[in-house]
């Protein structure tokens, strides 16, 4: 049988038990979604749940986003490898028009995107997939032995996969070898069979070390680097070293890593450099309500107030998140960290900002369900499902305004004048809850609360600073300028798309969102952003 016809199979195989076991939730045939598409789903009352299926054919990292489409309806999802094993989700607190994630593929096959319904409202949704950049095989580290690498460009995450286990404590390093930007590289170590993340470090930290203690337990470990910023691409060097050093690790300019005495199980040592600092995290007491690590070392964000829920994200050890919600007694505080909501125990973060006014939210109840793998590669997955359909839950409030502090839906990029390719582009959707003619001027239609995509642009010689946005219906733009100020627009250059021009730009942030002059209504498109007046809609 061919690996395609065997994964027919398996598709085929995991919706009829799906559907079986879900029971009294109307069936409902996948829907298939492909990389750069976009397709639409349905949540009634009797189906509480719809499964997309993506079929890639090498490993890659994609960025999958939710956003609905009906006023109010808020939705999370799951993303399901073949073998049946949950890599990646977007959580949801009810609120929430639009949830995404950035989801590592690492082999070739069909994954299951499982969308859930996150309140009581019913109606359609959007979802979207797109590529985020090729996905390379890990690389086999031999202890004492540096690998020096770069990521940037088209390569944005390298791996490096190695097994410790016997007698021995092993030390894993990573170090930036300088970079002018004063960024370094993320540094991920996972583990390789359930790629839980053990650790993460900080873009702002030009080192790390970790120690793994002997063990009697020979252990699979992945270490990713990723790319910490903008600009110039990113040079590193990794290695793992045994703590007797009869394997020590050597970099190039003969430096050696040698092991130091240590007391505890595990550590986490930051290894100095022109761009570290690990300093304590100072937040203003007028600031919003935020937390950041307790003891300096990366906290695990969870899926819900508890040990026993997933880790779906985790805070850096120099960074803060920003509160949205916490448990009656405060033991464990709802945040978005970098655009993911979680929840984290007070047992191992410091609280700070103007928290007097954090509300009050219900631990998340969803549908909770697991896939359970069989041991050889060719599994079908199993799914237990649980139902609570007399659960009840309040209707959201849509969020009355934008709100520039949140995360960009599509992200961010920086822009020197004179940039190439010019233009710049962005595919991106349009539309949200937020009806922006509250901000008056003749602003008009829909958008979500954060900013679609923010540019951070260093002006020069050009006089012209011109956003606009092309796409498949009537869309609208507003702005968040430098100088705190919003412009709006809606039609422009005899078409249906927006654009927005700024002469004499000044240097600084701004925020974009692309809205829809209809209300519950998505519209794919890109935006683009250009110095030269020749290029409009």
């Amino acid at each position: 049988m061919t690996t395609q016809g065997r994964q027919r199979i398996i598709v085929a195989i995991f919706i009829s038990t799906f559907l079986l076991l879900i029971g009294s939730v109307a069936a409902q045939d996948p829907i298939a979604i492909a990389i750069n598409e976009n397709k639409v789903g349905q949540l009634t009352s009797t189906q509480s749940a719809a499964i997309f299926t993506l079929t890639v054919d090498s490993a890659q990292i994609v960025v999958i986003q939710s956003l609905s489409v009906t006023t109010g309806l808020a939705v999370s999802f799951d993303v399901v490898s073949p073998a049946g094993v949950v890599i990646g989700n977007a959580i949801n607190d009810g609120s929430q028009a639009l949830v995404n994630a950035r989801v590592s593929l690492p082999t070739a096959g069909t994954y299951f995107i499982r969308v859930n319904a996150a309140n009581t409202i019913t109606g359609q949704f959007l979802v979207s997939v797109q590529s985020a950049g090729q996905l390379l095989p890990p690389e086999p580290l031999t202890p004492g032995q540096p690998v020096n690498g770069q990521v940037g460009g088209d390569v944005v995450r390298r791996a490096y996969s190695f097994q410790l286990g016997g007698a021995e404590s092993f030390f894993i390093y990573a170090l930036n070898s300088g970079q002018p930007n004063g960024s370094s590289p993320i540094v991920t170590l996972k583990d390789a069979i359930t790629q839980e993340i053990l650790a993460l470090t900080s873009a702002r930290l030009s080192g790390i070390r970790y120690r793994v203690p002997a063990s009697s337990v020979s252990t699979g470990y992945v270490l990713e680097i990723s790319f910490g910023g903008t600009g110039a691409p990113q040079n590193y060097t990794v290695c793992v070293g045994t703590e007797s050093a009869t394997a020590p690790c050597n970099v190039d300019n003969g430096a050696v890593f040698a092991p130091a005495p240590t007391t505890g199980v595990t550590l986490l040592q930051v290894i100095p450099g022109p761009t570290a600092t690990l300093a304590v995290v100072q937040i203003p007491a007028d600031a919003a309500c935020q937390v950041t690590s307790l003891q300096g070392t990366p906290v695990n964000v969870r899926q819900g107030p508890g040990l026993n829920f997933g880790i779906v994200s985790s805070l850096a050890s120099n960074t803060t998140a920003l509160v949205i919600g916490r448990l009656p007694d405060t033991s464990w505080y709802q945040v978005n960290n970098r655009g993911l909501l979680g929840w984290v125990s007070t047992t191992v973060i410091r609280v700070g900002g103007a928290c007097s006014g954090v509300p009050i939210v219900q631990p998340p109840t969803g549908i909770p369900f697991t896939f359970t793998p069989a041991s050889n590669a060719t599994a079908t997955p199993t799914l237990s499902f649980t139902n609570t359909p007399t659960a009840t839950l309040s209707a959201p409030t849509a969020a009355p305004t934008l709100n520039f502090s949140l995360p960009p839906n599509f992200g961010s990029t920086a822009l020197v004048s004179g940039f190439v390719p010019d233009p710049f582009t962005r595919g991106m959707t349009s539309g949200g809850s937020v009806n922006v003619s509250y901000l008056g001027g003749g602003c008009s239609g829909f958008a979500t609360s954060a900013p679609d995509f923010s540019v951070n642009y260093t002006s020069g010689s050009f006089s012209l600073l011109r956003f606009y946005f092309v796409g498949s219906g009537d869309t609208t733009m507003i702005i968040n300028g430098p100088g705190a100020s919003f412009f709006c627009t809606d039609d422009s250059f005899g078409t249906l798309n927006p654009t927005i021009d700024f002469n004499s730009p000044s240097s600084g942030r701004y925020d974009i969102w692309i809205g829809s002059f209809a209300s519950d209504n998505a519209i794919s498109g890109t935006l683009n952003v250009t110095e030269n007046s020749g290029n409009h809609p």
